[in-house]
């Protein structure tokens, strides 16, 4: 299944707005994940980078508990 560009793109404004109220300007959203196998508790996520340290990790809504949620992913480049 291929991911749907609109779904990609709300992802994208909510995490945006999610790491402005919440966090420094020391972060970007550089990609987008669509879990269409069921590895993640989501659908859709925004991959986010700290500037400064290169660690990235996903944005993502939690429709149970109506929460955004951070995972870390990589840390300078290795999976955690």
């Amino acid at each position: 299944m291929k991911p749907d560009k609109d779904k990609e793109e709300e992802v994208r404004i909510q995490a945006e707005q999610y790491l402005e109220d919440n966090f420094n300007d020391n972060f970007e959203i550089y990609d987008t994940l669509y879990d269409n196998m069921g590895n993640f508790e989501f659908e859709y996520a925004a991959k986010v980078r700290d500037k400064k340290t290169n660690t990235e990790f996903l944005v993502y809504f939690d429709a149970e508990t109506i929460k955004w949620w951070t995972l870390t992913w990589r840390i300078n480049g290795q999976m955690t």
